[in-house]
């Protein structure tokens, strides 16, 4: 071959060699399995004292964001906008409100990729507008359509592709007394089967479904676990018989000022003031739901290795929103502290690093660009989150400062050290600042000793507030 022909193959293959991650028209495009918890915070994945081998396998095999957080949201069902905002990767402020409606014109994830080439399906729970669940995928079983329910005996409907998901089935409530009749919000109920497994079954038979030559999927599997009522399998429970569960070190019997929420229902999951014995006994039921939700989790990514396609799947897990379950006196996730608005977020297939994390600040909205950024999947207008790809990379973190509100009262901003939250509820103002670097647990107030850091990042609040039309108020 000439010397002249030599350089510009070299150059060739050197750029062939630098897209290998990339998907191309050469390259069948990567499955996506995404595992979605409920009320699973992101501290979880880094306590000791939960057993969680699939998911540490998974940490393992993946990349670990430890800093992803959700925006907070408007209504104390908060997972509602949460899903919402995963889903359309638009800030909290541009969904309507409460976040159940879902606007034809918002573009979805799913629906997104369904205009790339795959077959969408989706499994689990879905708390927003039911006939946007055929708008977000092309299939599904075992769909919950509703907030939290008993897991034993939860409704389920099958897919219709024509969206029409109506109350279906004539049940008896209050039988004792007046026989009323009701409808059960679904079509069929697997009674005695817990919903976990019932998600983890219809995940489990859909990979197991695929045969060479289907289109690539994108599995959307939506456990209600660890969300209340928490009842599992009694082994899990057993499992935590001899184990010493210890208090956060920010419990308190009483949260130490009005924050607007603390008679919502919740709030009345266990007396006040706090009884550490009680606490003790939900947490201990927390990480066992924790643990159960684990093993289902390990049975579906089995399922992948089972059918050979582990090698070409993005798996996603993450959560919608935290809990605090004693920490600051609170039991639910209505308030911006970190128990509440960080959440966990595990990413590992073709491309991505193994047995690494990333700790740059992020929001659950920026899933929906990743993943079209990793897919090569075209990201529709609208979508207000960022992609991933730097931080993947270790590029350039994409975010400087995060931004939170819950309702109209609560309103927080935080940069990669130090926390800023406002409170404003019946005319009364109180703001908390904390150094997340050194106080994770948020104890320590340090409003009066930094008030310049202080008064910088409530400027910052405010100045996003104002772009963006969020309001911070008392409430009405």
């Amino acid at each position: 071959m000439p010397v002249s022909f030599r350089f510009p193959l070299l150059i060739l293959l050197l750029g062939l060699y630098g897209c290998v991650s990339q998907p191309s028209s050469e390259t069948a495009p990567p499955n996506i399995l995404f595992l979605f918890a409920d009320d699973q915070r992101a501290s979880t994945l880094l306590n000791p004292t939960i057993q969680t081998p699939n998911l540490d396998r998974l940490r393992a095999q993946g990349l670990h964001f430890t800093q992803a957080h959700i925006m907070g949201g408007d209504n104390g069902a908060v997972c509602a906008p949460s899903r919402a905002m995963l889903m359309t990767g638009r800030h909290l402020a541009r969904l309507e409100p409460g976040g159940f409606v879902i606007p034809d014109e918002h573009a979805l994830l799913g629906e997104t990729l369904q205009a790339a080439g795959y077959d969408a399906y989706g499994i689990g729970k879905w708390h927003n507008s039911r006939h946007t669940f055929s708008r977000n995928f092309s299939g599904g079983e075992a769909i919950f359509m509703g907030g939290m329910y008993d897991p034993w005996n939860t409704p389920l409907f099958h897919y219709h592709p024509d969206g029409d998901y109506q109350d279906r089935r004539p049940v008896i409530q209050d039988a004792w007394h007046d026989n009323t009749i009701d409808t059960l919000p679904g079509e069929y109920m697997l009674s005695g089967q817990h919903a976990s497994e019932v998600f983890a079954d219809a995940a489990v038979a859909f990979i197991e479904s695929r045969s060479a030559g289907d289109k690539p999927f994108f599995l959307y599997t939506a456990f209600t676990s660890p969300h209340d009522p928490r009842s599992m399998p009694a082994k899990y429970l057993a499992a935590y018989d001899s184990v010493s569960i210890e208090l956060p070190p920010n419990f308190l019997p009483e949260h130490p000022f009005d924050n607007g929420q603390l008679i919502i229902r919740d709030e009345q999951l266990a007396a006040t003031p706090r009884d550490p014995e009680e606490v003790r006994r939900h947490i201990r039921e927390y990480y066992a739901m924790i643990s159960h939700l684990d093993a289902q989790v390990g049975r579906i990514l089995d399922a992948l290795e089972r059918q050979g396609l582990m090698n070409n799947t993005l798996i996603v897990f993450a959560g919608d929103n935290g809990l605090a379950v004693g920490q600051h006196g609170l039991m639910g996730k209505q308030n911006v502290y970190q128990h509440s608005v960080q959440v966990p977020l595990i990413m590992a297939g073709p491309g991505l690093p193994r047995g690494e994390q990333r700790d740059a600040l992020c929001y659950l909205i920026d899933i929906f660009p990743t993943l079209c950024d990793l897919t090569g999947a075209r990201m529709p207008e609208g979508v207000d989150g960022h992609s991933l790809r730097p931080v993947i990379d270790k590029e350039t973190p994409i975010r400087e400062q995060l931004v939170f509100q819950y309702k109209t009262f609560q309103s927080a901003i935080r940069d990669t050290a130090f926390k800023f939250i406002r409170y404003e509820v019946d005319g009364v103002e109180t703001r908390q600042l904390f150094d997340l670097s050194r106080d994770p647990w948020e104890q320590e107030n340090l409003l009066e000793v930094e008030f310049g850091r202080a008064a910088a990042l409530e400027a910052a609040l405010d100045q996003w507030i104002a772009q963006h039309g969020l309001q911070s108020r008392p409430p009405q």
